[in-house]
């Protein structure tokens, strides 16, 4: 019997290097529109059988704790950002085996774009109808932003907020600067 081949090399002697999805800080100021990667906060995905757990029963758990925000994700699934560490405990408490809940903070990355013509800068790379009367303040929903995948949710009067998984937020945010450069005087 031959012995195992060991490798000389071992993956610990290769240091992780972490860096956030986005390589800058601050806000970057596109003429009237702001463009933020927001990154307090966790992103949680709840996921539960379709039917046995609803959007009512997790804010109805949620109530009194610390401010969330919870977006649809599909059927029986939604992400949740929150700034409460012990958000995964509590759910988890509260429904069990009835529902999961997975940490997404280090998965998915948060776009913030605000300001006057954020509805038209969208518009150029979703199908979704974001006038006011049809997507109003809370409304959340799963899209394609030209050719990424996101959740768009309005957290404000002219303030969306992207959930976009980490690979992808680069290239959206450079999407979103070149989408906003007619508005920026041309300064993508």
């Amino acid at each position: 019997m031959s012995e195992p081949i060991e490798s000389p090399v071992r993956m610990t002697e290769f240091p992780l290097v972490r860096r956030p999805p986005i390589v800058r800080e601050g806000v970057l100021q596109l003429g009237g529109l702001a463009l933020t990667a927001p990154s307090s906060g966790q992103v949680l995905q709840l996921m539960a059988r379709p039917g046995t757990v609803t959007k009512s029963d997790i804010l109805t758990a949620l109530e009194g704790g610390e401010a969330a925000d919870l977006r649809p994700a599909g059927p029986g699934q939604w992400l949740l950002v929150c700034d409460s560490p012990s958000a995964i405990a509590m759910l988890e408490r509260q429904f069990g085996a009835r529902m999961h809940v997975v940490d997404q903070t280090h998965g998915r990355s948060r776009i913030q774009l605000s300001g006057q013509n954020v509805r038209q800068v969208l518009a150029k790379a979703t199908g979704v109808d974001l006038h006011p009367a049809e997507f109003p303040v809370g409304h959340a929903v799963m899209t394609l932003l030209g050719h990424i995948g996101a959740n768009l949710a309005r957290t404000g009067d002219n303030i969306y907020e992207l959930l976009v998984l980490r690979g992808f937020a680069e290239s959206l945010w450079g999407e979103l600067q070149v989408m906003a450069a007619e508005y920026a005087g041309g300064q993508a």
